[in-house]
């Protein structure tokens, strides 16, 4: 049997601290301590769900079907007509045109393109052929033999393609996704960026390895955001031309193509979940309640056989017939745009101009600080008010004067940061390392003064929403036809006791947005305080 020696004492063990995580900064502190507090998190939800529906409204609310098989003989005959006018425009060769031949010719190249897309192959190749043959037309430079050979091709036109000699060829279509703008499809690539943040960021996270990973990451981040929905749109731009599509294609759902006549001929045909336009108005159907609304019209409106020209109606009609949900989706899009688009243009002032007066302080202050009181001393709501009825409604009118008249409080607020950080030992440091002024600002104090920038802005979008839908509302905001939610709100004031339901919604949907904004808002300015961290809210 063995012995063993004297067991040597153990070594003292540490002190227990805390976790520490590399890298963990000011933001991270601040998105930890902002989970916490559950009713802001679902605020944030709903404020995704809101702007996810409004920038994929064309999807959700629109009289055109997502996706058909089949063929579409009147796109094809207004593309023919279009085109025989545009070649006798080149003929004429008029000095007072409104296009170049440059532009007509890309514009026929569209519509070539869009009736190769409804014929057979043969045919579709005859049509790239012409398209060549005009190419080489418009490359003479007498004007006699260019005017001839563009006669010719006119002729070629009418007697080759006509639609009564074309054969049509069922394909898939895609006519929501072909009636996107460039803009459109930057904001649905921006939205998907910050739905998907969770996956792509866990990625950055594997894949980056840098000395200052954090940074990094901020970097490639900011990245995105910015080169990715501008590379979607420019690619969009290119790839899809802009084109008015004249088809009514809800018109023609039910005809049968028996004879050959019908105007657009579905094999299969997917439609969106709110098969409504924006502007389409019926009215047999006015001031329709509700479909869930418990009354006779509702009751009668739901017994009729289901199909798209007598889909149901959610939140009801208005005066013309007009399908209340599908304005209130595509009214999120001005409501919300003109909220974030001007607190966006009155932050980037406030940065700079707080940023300058908080660094330099002396003269600059001054003079700074003087033009913010002036500026302050004007009612926010009624300058607005006077400036618009000066230069006009429109949406763009109204984000430029809301970002110009509020950014005097988030200048406040940063000079204060500024001047408070400006005293710290980084900064002195960067002085006394010889550091520019702008690398100071930007890269050392501003990023740690921007917490409360991020509350001031969430509650100024609220503020904005607010103030656009007044402005709507009063008549002084977005111009009809275009919707926004205090536009619809306005013209449900007429109407209040005969159709209720027109102030019901919309009320509720400004009500709902500005309350969680300033719910998120709250809870940024709780966790971004180190008093409040420890005893926020749950």
């Amino acid at each position: 049997m063995t012995t063993s020696g004297p067991t040597p004492p153990a070594e003292p063990r540490p002190p227990a601290v805390a976790e520490e995580r590399p890298n963990q900064g000011q933001w991270a502190l601040i998105v930890r301590e902002f989970r916490k507090r559950r009713l802001a998190v679902i605020s944030l939800w709903i404020i995704a769900l809101l702007v996810t529906t409004s920038v994929f409204a064309p999807f959700l609310a629109n009289d055109r079907p997502i996706t058909y098989v089949g063929f579409n003989r009147f796109d094809y005959s207004e593309s023919f007509r279009t085109i025989r006018a545009l070649l006798n425009e080149l003929a004429a060769a008029d000095e007072d045109a409104v296009r170049t031949p440059e532009e007509t010719r890309a514009i026929i190249g569209v519509h070539l393109s869009a009736m190769a897309g409804q014929v057979d192959d043969e045919t579709s190749a005859s049509l790239k052929e012409f398209r060549t043959q005009l190419n080489d037309a418009l490359e003479f430079e007498d004007q006699e033999s260019r005017s001839g050979n563009i006669r010719a091709l006119q002729s070629e036109m009418r007697s080759r393609f006509g639609p009564r000699n074309a054969e049509f060829v069922s394909r898939r279509h895609y006519p929501v996704i072909a009636s996107l703008t460039m803009v459109d499809a930057g904001f649905m690539a921006l939205n998907l960026l910050f739905l998907t943040a969770p996956l792509w960021r866990w990625v950055v996270r594997r894949v980056v390895r840098s000395a200052n990973p954090l940074r990094t990451q901020w970097r490639v981040t900011l990245a995105l955001f910015f080169v990715l929905p501008l590379a979607s749109a420019l690619i969009w731009k290119s790839a899809v031309p802009e084109r008015v599509d004249r088809t009514r294609y809800k018109q023609f759902a039910d005809a049968a193509d028996s004879e050959g006549t019908a105007q657009v001929h579905y094999e299969s045909v997917v439609w969106p979940p709110i098969p409504y336009g924006l502007d389409e108005d019926n009215l047999d159907a006015k001031h329709l309640p509700p479909a869930w609304w418990d009354t006779a019209d509702a009751a009668e409106s739901a017994a009729e056989s289901p199909s798209v020209l007598n889909a149901p109606h959610w939140l009801g009609t208005d005066g013309i017939g007009r399908d209340i949900l599908c304005r209130m989706i595509w009214g999120g899009r001005v409501s919300l745009a003109v909220g974030i688009v001007a607190v966006s243009i009155y932050v980037t002032i406030g940065v700079i101009v707080g940023s300058i007066a908080g660094y330099f302080r002396g003269a600059a202050d001054i003079i700074i600080s003087r033009v913010i009181e002036v500026v302050i001393c004007f009612p926010s709501f009624f300058l607005i008010l006077t400036i618009i009825a000066f230069i006009g409604p429109s949406i763009f009118n109204i984000m430029a004067v809301i970002g110009l008249i509020g950014w005097t409080g988030v200048a406040r607020l940063v000079r204060g940061e500024f001047l408070r950080l400006g005293e710290q030992d980084f900064v002195q440091a960067g002085r006394a390392l010889g550091y520019k002024p702008h690398r100071i600002i930007f890269r050392h104090v501003l990023p740690n003064a921007m917490a409360p920038v991020l509350v001031a802005a969430t509650f100024g979008i609220a503020g904005a929403i607010l103030t656009e839908s007044g402005l709507s509302f009063l008549g002084f905001g977005i111009t009809v036809p275009t919707p926004s939610w205090g536009g619809i709100l306005s013209n449900g004031r007429e109407n209040i006791f005969r159709a209720p339901w027109m102030i019901y919604f919309p009320g509720f949907a400004i009500f709902i947005t500005i309350t969680c904004y300033n719910l998120v808002g709250e809870a940024f300015r709780d966790a971004a305080d180190p008093r409040l961290r420890d005893g926020g809210r749950a």
